[in-house]
């Protein structure tokens, strides 16, 4: 490709040579800087026609009638959560295993969160457990699809009747993602998506909140723009923030829309790759997706004995592998939670994702797998993950 971007994640340290492999690897090409130039040269460097076209078109692709564009994934969910009129005296429920800007969005509407474990075997929230993490106070569930792997939104929708709950979907990373019941991130009263430079698709920074309610769209609407909507007024009904987008990132992402197909066959290759190699380590476990229900994996991820072990020895080869990011319980700015989450601890020491990426050459994968069959199981003692996992 020409004037091409080549865009990877996480470059640290000297380890970025020739032979450097990123944790992942996604190409911006000379489609989106044309279309972004074209946005720059007509006058449309703040949120206008080219933002609206990509919220149409992303609504289009999941079947929703409103979605609304804003800076990041975070400000998607902090959007969602106070269009639903959560705040102070409120908790809501978030499970342990997730990135934590889903906790701070909770805290940024001035709510609190409260935790919910995950299943014993895959990362999502254990649907069995909400119930009982349900209080007074509870006016929410947010529900993360972590790696494009679907929670059983039945369940939670279920739940959330019960009790009147609001449910908020963190499918920051799980767009066009599918199971049985549709896409994700749009089975639930607001959906919230990433287009950060990791994520399926991306305008380097960004995010999308999807409903199909017109009263939370007109609150999403709100919240994004102090408190107004369109020509400024002489009040201001609702608290809001400058949370706007740029047409100029709308631009990169209606090419990025076009390329959805090709990024999806992309992903599946080396996932399809990951999981037939790796097949017979007895340190490692691969972890996949419910493919056959339509689920679209965004990492390749694995469990492995003596994970820090395992990402020392592939960073002195020159490959770059992402440790899964700690529990949320241990942090201490969310507050006590008063219950322990056992099902957590082990995503939480034993995974890694492996370098990934839509652009991702098949030769970097190949090298992965070749490095990681020549370990030593004997090297990788100190923590064992456990047999039955």
């Amino acid at each position: 490709m020409g004037n091409s971007v080549e865009t990877v994640a996480g470059k640290l340290g000297s380890k970025t040579g020739a032979d450097f492999i990123p944790y992942w690897k996604t190409v911006v090409g000379e489609a989106e800087a044309e279309m972004a130039k074209k946005a720059v040269l007509a006058g449309h460097l703040s949120m206008g026609r080219e933002t609206e076209e990509f919220e149409r078109r992303f609504a289009q692709i999941l079947g929703m009638p409103y979605a609304v564009c804003t800076t990041s994934g975070s400000a998607a969910i902090y959007m969602a959560v106070a269009a639903a009129g959560i705040g102070p005296g409120d908790e809501v429920l978030v499970p342990n295993r997730t990135f934590v800007a889903t906790a701070h969005s909770v805290l940024l509407a001035g709510a609190s969160v409260r935790l919910v474990d995950v299943h014993n075997d895959d990362p999502l929230i254990d649907e069995d457990a909400i119930e009982s993490r349900v209080t007074k106070k509870t006016r929410a569930i947010i529900v993360v699809h972590l790696n494009g792997n679907s929670a059983d939104m039945a369940k939670v929708r279920r739940v959330a009747k019960k009790h009147g709950l609001t449910v908020i979907e963190d499918a920051a990373q799980a767009f066009y993602s599918q199971d049985g019941r549709g896409f994700l991130g749009a089975q639930s009263d607001l959906g919230c998506f990433s287009l950060g430079v990791t994520k399926f698709i991306t305008t380097g920074q960004g995010g999308v909140v999807v409903t199909r309610s017109a009263k939370l769209h007109e609150e999403l609407l709100l919240a994004r723009n102090h408190g107004v909507v369109g020509t400024y007024k002489a009040e201001y009904p609702r608290f809001g923030f400058n949370l706007k987008f740029s047409d100029v990132l709308a631009s990169v992402g209606l090419v990025q829309l076009d390329k959805l197909e090709q990024k999806k066959k992309a992903h599946l290759r080396l996932y399809h790759y990951y999981q037939a190699a790796l097949k017979g380590l007895d340190f490692l476990r691969f972890m996949p997706v419910k493919e056959s229900a339509g689920n679209l994996p965004l990492w390749n991820e694995v469990l492995v004995d003596d994970r820090d072990e395992v990402v020392r020895l592939l960073a002195k080869e020159n490959i770059q592998a992402r440790p899964f990011l700690p529990d949320l319980d241990r942090s201490r700015h969310l507050g006590r939670q008063g219950t322990d989450f056992p099902n957590s601890w082990l995503f939480s020491r034993h995974g890694i994702f492996l370098p990934s990426g839509p652009d991702l050459p098949m030769e970097a994968a190949e090298r992965t797998v070749a490095v990681l069959k020549s370990l030593d199981p004997k090297l990788l003692r100190k923590e064992r993950l456990p047999r039955n996992a």
